[in-house]
């Protein structure tokens, strides 16, 4: 009964959906030219438009997208700024493109129409009567599109080689959600109109066109046919004309003569094509696997790249003999891949063609091939809206894509392959094309930077896109599959094409056929996994041996219930499985034998799980559970079944403790563990002792609100020169110890937001300060908050930060005593004022006081105008190479905080500081920025101005050196009225910015 009832609440709901579906038509008939010469393209089209909506419409919405092209205001400008890519804010007027000419008529009838205010990539054309439900109407217009190129985005050229996509007027999809017009992005694709399309091409007779649809005219299919006898004969000669193998082939001069080509096709929502005169072409069929229909293909590829092409036929055939024979049949007649340069991804997708960026090798070249290839599927046939919903083209893509090299590839070591071919043979040795996936996901997932799959494009971070939209649908879906069964799974994605191909399936759409095929609630699958960030993470608490029968505790530690695989072993072979179904926090599932020496959750890796070191129990070992220890060399990936640990050579060196060499041992792996260390002993010849540092932590992603949680304790030891290295004389340097536990919360997940971060850092320390003289301890709590707003143009950050400090400081067995509680606002703001040259200005703000103090007020404890180099660094959060050094060159490295004076001083404060601080890079010369420091500070009860003026030459936020060209005279006397120029040059070095976690946390 409960499955009868569920399965009449599923038809009833599709009932509901079917009854509001509806789907406009549109015809093309297109003729256009190509004039190479100028890379401009002169065209006339006319569409019929079919309303089968239950509305009258008014008006229409069109796509121009070469529009896109035209300025650095459009959306994709825009987006490329947001992305770091300066290509069209820095174009030259050549690079850029646009869509004019147009002279819309609707039924013979001139009309009015106008641009979008804010996206001129999309137009509204009026109707001067309206149209009926039911009825149709006829559109045309000239048009003249100037190409941009093809180093931008999709649209474009590179040199005589031309990439014709997103050309012409398009109507946008009308549906029961409305109008669906949209600019156009190079991270965000497309969602348009079936129809037929008949189109025409004029251009010089040497090109060679690959196209959408079936070329009509025989004398460019005779063309095609010689071009194909003629690189058969290349293969076999082992030479290809013109190309020496390596760098590009020479285009030849355009014919003077012209063709005029024609395609055509039925049921498809855009056409693309690409034309190249120096194509080599190859030729195939591949017959399809259920109605044994043949299917003509076509790879088009320059002849430098003839090596990398040679098999290029297989590829096409077997993605379109495995996508038929999983997904529904191909239904055109022809499949094309061309070589082309493009700038959105590795190859993009159009109807019965495709686009291949370069690759790097013949494994590359399949799996691209194979993907875009896919997509006549997921985008073509099933015609999703890829700019709200990517993951229903992409992900699913994805899916079949790992698939594919499952089944033609089961031993593949892919990811292997090219892990090792960037960093060299080290421990990535046991990881196929699947782990790609599933370590790029992991990978941002473990930090807590995962994004919700259901997500319009343009609200993804760049790698996100890759991460979430294409890798964990993916695995979600093929997580579905493991569950399911082929079979079962097979017969709801066919049911699936069978139901909406030629449409516009959402989401609901395909949730609705698989619940109702399989006869499943799959809500953990469309809600948990796809609308949220919930992390799945199951774990197996214990396995008792008794009468005959092994059970198998498993707990869920994660955040979705979903169905989960136990797998028995013996002698490393799986023998026995059992799928635990979603419901209860604790289950136990039962095998009817003994003998099994291992049980592990998922042993072939198909559930996206975050945390796989809690998925085994084993018999041997005092815990069951422990993990083989390995120590291998440098870095690897994150391996289940082995407790991975890694060491490395580690060389330093300060003035205090001059050379040091030891080791780094640590277990951060790809994806993160749960529990990480990093210990770094180093000899000091310096003071001929341990030196070194040490991390020990322990973070977590939670379900809601934080990012992610870190608890852990770090400490360190170096010299330093404390009171002890004023003058050349004294040799003996003062050591300092620190044990730092501290607990830090990234808040906020990153949902839509991906411009803001918030962090909340809260850190006891204990400090001993030791040798030649010295005794000082120091108990200091710290907690802070900072705020950032990332964007290409403009960047906020601001941060509070609360220090208290305990200190018993001793010299010479004389010791006092300081109490202080210090509170600090900062704040920054950079503007990009020349976008052309990539040029920014930041202005800051600092205010310190000290809210209240006991004991002996000492300044070490107060605020720095120009950041001292090392005094007001109590806690040792950072590095510094002369800590505390008063003369030579590494007393001018200084820190680049409190009141942040880019000029040298030794003015501190034990009251109020605000400093202002202003500094702007300068156009035409790399690295040079000018500054400008003012500020007040507290100074014998009253307050004193401060001030400078300079230039300085800044690499990114790790390095920068400071030259003052003009100071206050306070500021200039600070080291005495005849201190030298060269005490007042004032330089920075970040290496706190090398840590992992400041690496990830800037590229995410």
């Amino acid at each position: 009964m409960k499955y009868l009832l569920f399965s009449i609440a599923i038809t009833i709901t599709s009932l509901s959906f079917s009854q509001d579906y509806f789907q406009q038509r549109v015809d093309y008939k297109i003729a256009v030219q190509l004039y190479d010469q100028e890379n401009i393209l002169r065209g006339y089209e006319m569409f019929e438009y079919l309303n089968n909506s239950p509305n009258t419409l008014d008006f229409i919405y069109v796509h121009l997208w070469p529009n896109g092209y035209k300025n650095s205001e459009t959306a994709l400008a825009q987006q490329l700024l947001d992305m770091k890519n300066n290509s069209m804010a820095n174009a030259e007027a050549v690079d850029l493109g646009f869509i004019d000419s147009l002279d819309f008529k609707i039924n013979n009838e001139k009309v009015n129409w106008e641009l979008d205010p804010i996206h001129i990539d999309i137009c509204k054309v009026y109707l001067k009567s309206p149209l009926k439900p039911g009825e149709k109407m006829t559109v045309d217009t000239p048009f003249r599109v100037k190409i941009p190129s093809g180093r931008i985005s999709r649209l474009g050229f590179v040199d005589e080689s031309y990439q014709i996509t997103q050309w012409y007027p398009k109507p946008a999809v009308y549906d029961k959600d409305g109008w669906h017009q949209m600019p156009y992005l190079t991270q965000g694709e497309f969602y348009s109109e079936f129809g037929s399309f008949s189109v025409e091409i004029t251009l010089p007779k040497n090109y060679v066109v690959g196209a959408t649809g079936d070329l009509q005219t025989q004398s460019e299919i005779d063309f095609l046919n010689e071009r194909v006898a003629q690189t058969k004969k290349n293969y076999e000669k082992g030479t290809f004309e013109g190309s020496d193998g390596k760098s590009g082939t020479v285009c030849p001069e355009s014919s003077k003569e012209l063709k005029t080509i024609r395609f055509t096709q039925n049921n498809i929502h855009d056409f693309g094509w690409f034309a190249d005169k120096r194509f080599e072409v190859l030729k195939g069929e591949v017959e399809l696997p259920n109605s044994k229909r043949k299917v003509t293909s076509w790879a088009m590829f320059v002849p430098h790249h003839s090596d990398l092409w040679k098999e290029s036929i297989e590829y096409l055939n077997d993605a379109i003999y495995y996508y038929s024979k999983w997904n529904g049949e191909y239904p055109y007649d022809q499949v094309t891949a061309v070589d082309g340069t493009i700038s959105a991804g590795g190859g993009m997708e159009y109807p019965n063609v495709t686009v291949i960026g370069n690759s790097s090798s013949r494994e590359e070249l399949e799996v691209v091939i194979v993907h875009e290839v896919g997509h006549n599927w997921f985008y073509g046939l099933l015609g999703s809206n890829e700019r709200d919903h990517a993951w229903m083209d992409e992900g699913l893509n994805t899916l079949n894509e790992i698939r594919y090299m499952q089944t033609k590839y089961p031993n593949n070591r892919r990811m292997s392959e090219m892990a090792n071919g960037v960093v060299g043979k080290l421990h990535f040795d046991h990881l196929n094309h699947q782990d790609m996936a599933d370590l790029t996901y992991n990978f941002v997932a473990g930090f807590g930077l995962d994004q919700p799959i259901e997500l319009t494009s343009a609200d993804y971070k760049s790698l996100n896109y890759g991460a979430i939209v294409y890798s964990k649908t993916g695995l979600i879906f093929l997580y579905l599959k493991d569950y399911l069964g082929d079979e079962k799974f097979d017969a709801a994605m066919q049911a699936y094409y069978d139901e909406w191909h030629y449409k516009h399936p959402q989401p609901e759409d395909i949730k609705n056929v698989f619940e109702r095929e399989t006869g499943k609630d799959l809500s953990w699958l469309f809600s948990d996994l796809i609308q949220t960030t919930k992390q799945i993470d199951y774990k197996i608490q214990g396995v008792k041996i008794k009468d005959g029968v092994s059970t198998v505790k498993v707990r869920n530690t994660g955040q979705v219930d979903g169905p989960i695989r136990i797998d028995a072993l013996s002698q490393g072979q799986v023998k026995d499985s059992i799928w635990i179904e979603p419901g209860e926090k604790v289950n136990t599932v039962t095998f009817k034998n003994t003998s099994y020496d291992q049980f592990v959750i998922d042993y072939g890796k198909q559930i996206p799980e975050v945390n796989r070191n809690n998925n085994y129990w084993t018999k041997k070992g005092l815990f069951h559970r422990v993990e083989p220890f390995k120590m291998e060399f440098m870095a690897g990936d994150n391996e289940p079944f082995n407790w991975s640990n890694y060491w490395m050579p580690a060389i330093g060196g300060n003035v205090y403790d001059k050379f040091m060499i030891g080791f780094i041992f640590h277990n951060q792996t790809i994806p993160k563990n749960k529990f990480e260390y990093t210990i770094a002993p180093l000899f000091s010849f310096g003071r001929t002792n341990v030196s070194g540092f040490a991390d020990l932590n322990y973070s977590w992603v939670p379900a809601k609100n934080i990012r992610m949680v870190s608890i852990g304790v770090k400490g360190k030891t170096f010299g330093n020169g404390l009171n002890a290295l004023s003058t050349e004389s004294i040799t003996t340097p003062s050591t300092y110890y620190t044990v730092q536990p501290y607990l830090n919360f990234e808040i906020g997940k990153p949902i839509a937001k991906k411009y803001f971060r918030q962090n909340l850092y809260l850190m006891g320390s204990y400090v001993v300060e030791t040798g030649n003289g010295i005794d000082n301890d120091l108990y200091s709590g710290t907690a802070q908050y900072k705020f950032d707003y990332n964007k290409k143009r403009h960047a906020v950050s601001a941060g509070v930060r609360m220090d208290y400090y305990d200190a018993k400081n001793g010299y010479n067995n004389v010791y006092t005593n300081s109490q202080r509680m210090n509170a600090s606002v900062e704040a920054a703001y950079t503007f990009e004022y020349w976008d052309d040259k990539n040029k920014h200005i930041t202005i800051r703000g600092f205010i310190g006081d000290n809210l209240s103090s006991g004991g002996v007020l000492s300044s070490r404890y107060g605020f720095a105008i120009g950041g001292q180099s090392g005094l007001q660094d109590v806690n040792y959060e950072n590095y510094l190479f002369g800590r505390n050094r008063s003369y030579g060159v590494w007393s001018n490295q200084r820190i680049d905080n409190q009141g942040a004076f880019k000029t040298t001083s030794g003015i501190t404060t034990n009251g109020t500081i605000l400093t202002s601080n202003l500094l702007v890079e300068i156009p035409y010369i790399p690295f040079l920025v000018a500054y400008a420091d003012y500020g007040m500070y507290e100074s014998v009860g009253t307050m004193e101005s401060i001030y400078d003026v300079g230039v300085g030459l800044k690499l990114a936020s790790m390095f920068a050196v400071y030259f003052p060209l003009y100071e206050s005279t306070n500021l200039k006397n600070s080291f005495g009225p005849q201190s030298e120029y060269g005490e007042k040059i004032r330089f920075t070095l970040d290496l706190t910015g090398l840590s992992l976690s400041k690496i990830i946390g800037t590229v995410l």
